[in-house]
């Protein structure tokens, strides 16, 4: 026995412990889940941005056919992937931290709320 603390409030700190570890490594993989996931949306937003403004440009002899429009296709698509991946225009970024704000909001108080004065 430790200085008054009893073999089962030992075990009680051990596991408290572990369990800190745990929610920590939990939380680090839903942060990573949420930022693949905001990436892959800013990735998705910006292939269609590429697309949309494509369509308002003049198609030449070259590109003018099914193979063109695929490679554009595929070429949008690659362009909004490693363009989310560079830090894109911050839309990532916007979805993690509403996210993490909706996330908060929606947690019990760990406190009791201040009270309101009328």
């Amino acid at each position: 026995m430790i200085h008054g603390i009893s073999p089962l409030e030992i075990r009680g700190l051990s596991q408290s412990a572990s369990n800190g570890k745990v929610d920590q490594v939990e939380q680090s993989a839903r942060l990573e889940e949420l930022l693949r996931a905001s990436q892959e949306f800013e990735s998705y937003f910006l292939s269609y941005l590429m697309k949309v403004m494509r369509e308002t440009v003049h198609k030449g002899a070259l590109t003018a056919n099914r193979m063109g429009d695929m490679f554009d296709s595929f070429y949008d698509e690659e362009i909004g992937k490693r363009a989310a991946q560079a830090g894109g225009i911050g839309f990532s970024a916007y979805v993690l931290d509403t996210v993490a704000r909706n996330e908060d909001l929606t947690r019990p108080p760990t406190s009791d709320p201040p009270s309101m004065k009328s």
